[in-house]
């Protein structure tokens, strides 16, 4: 992965596969989370320095220290996520001739970009997976949106499961959702009063968050309820910074808690759990705030569209149409007995289909069969 934080996607994952037998290494920018699970027996972290933009010194740098880590390991199996990541791990993977590469999608940047921007996006993507032997999407959607921009064939596209690249810990959410004590005390701590409902956004803070139609949203919310906007996440990029400080000028009930390692206690405190994103993957905080049963209103975007289930599961709005999620946001906090009844649906929903040992055991299973190991693990 191209930032230490992202090596979240397959937490549990990597130490699941070092309890059966494979010697995992990690490669990442340095950071504490891939520090905390190469302790691990088994799994090892390599700190690899790399640039979410294209930066051609600095990547041929960081391509040479790649090379030099596949000769070393010579792995029979690599994942690579991110397109950094992927170009790098992909062209030092298929150089060194790395038997099974495999190169996981969990978005495509190209989608919101444009111009020159878009079309380079969309040869990294074409390249990194025609040096892959496969391309794994994280979801049914991202899968057909790969396919549409005609970044790999069809044939080469594949979904694991029902998708997500590591499901939920659905017992952790629930938990942390029936700790009143705790909730109560958070709400103090924020200056929230116990009778005023949350919104909250979890997520980085860059523009194709949808933070734009976010702060138009709660701009009419927050005329019409006395709810008030929690933003859990750090910024992202100069987009996200513009972003924050609109939303701090414009809204006079919002609170910022920046990048936090639980999520969980943050949802617990929240009435609704709004992400207005342009595109994901398969985002898996909509998981996570089903887990904590809390009602979702969200884009009609990629990835999202594969788990929000309009009326279902959710609330779903057109992408960038502020007015409409405004409405679906103020349905939310005053029909109470249908957003309930979503949230219930939802947390149904998730338990059978993306608890973390569910989307795990399919994990181990694809890369056990892969190697003609036995997946009864």
């Amino acid at each position: 992965m191209t930032v230490d934080y992202q090596l979240r996607y397959h937490d549990g994952l990597y130490q699941r596969l070092a309890d059966v037998g494979w010697d995992i290494h990690l490669v990442s920018s340095e950071g504490p989370l891939g520090a905390r699970i190469a302790e691990h027996p088994g799994v090892t972290l390599h700190v690899v320095k790399m640039a979410r933009d294209p930066r051609p010194l600095s990547d041929l740098g960081s391509l040479c220290r790649w090379l030099a880590l596949q000769w070393k390991i010579r792995p029979a199996v690599h994942v690579v996520g991110t397109p950094k990541a992927g170009l790098l791990g992909s062209l030092s993977g298929f150089i060194a001739r790395t038997p099974e590469r495999i190169y996981e999608i969990h978005g495509l940047r190209l989608e919101s970009a444009a111009g020159k921007g878009r079309l380079l996006l969309r040869e990294i993507e074409k390249a990194v997976c025609s040096m892959s032997t496969r391309v794994i999407a994280v979801g049914s959607s991202l899968r057909a949106k790969v396919i549409d921009e005609a970044v790999a064939p069809k044939g080469k596209v594949e979904v694991i499961g029902v998708g997500s690249p590591n499901g939920v810990d659905v017992e952790l959410f629930e938990r942390a959702r029936r700790d009143q004590q705790a909730n109560d005390s958070l709400r103090a701590s924020l200056s929230i009063p116990s009778d005023e409902p949350v919104v909250t956004f979890v997520g980085r803070l860059t523009a194709d968050k949808g933070l734009e139609a976010l702060r138009k949203a709660m701009a009419t919310v927050e005329r019409e309820t006395s709810a008030q906007l929690l933003i859990v996440g750090g910024v992202d990029d100069e987009s996200g910074r513009r972003g924050a400080a609109d939303i701090r000028a414009a809204l006079p009930r919002v609170t910022f808690v920046g990048d936090v390692e639980d999520v969980a206690s943050y949802l617990a405190i929240s009435d609704v759990f709004c992400l207005p994103s342009r595109r994901e993957g398969l985002p898996t905080v909509v998981l996570e705030a089903f887990a904590a049963g809390v009602p979702v209103v969200a884009t009609a975007a990629t990835g999202i569209v594969d788990i929000v289930r309009n009326g279902e599961t959710g609330r779903l709005v057109p992408v960038d149409d502020s007015e409409e999620l405004a409405l679906a946001l103020l349905a939310s906090i005053r029909d109470t007995a249908a957003s309930r009844q979503m949230a219930e649906a939802a947390l149904c929903f998730v338990k059978q289909c993306y608890s973390r040992d569910v989307v795990q055991r399919e994990w181990v299973k694809t890369l056990q069969t892969d190697r003609g190991v036995s997946s009864d693990h």
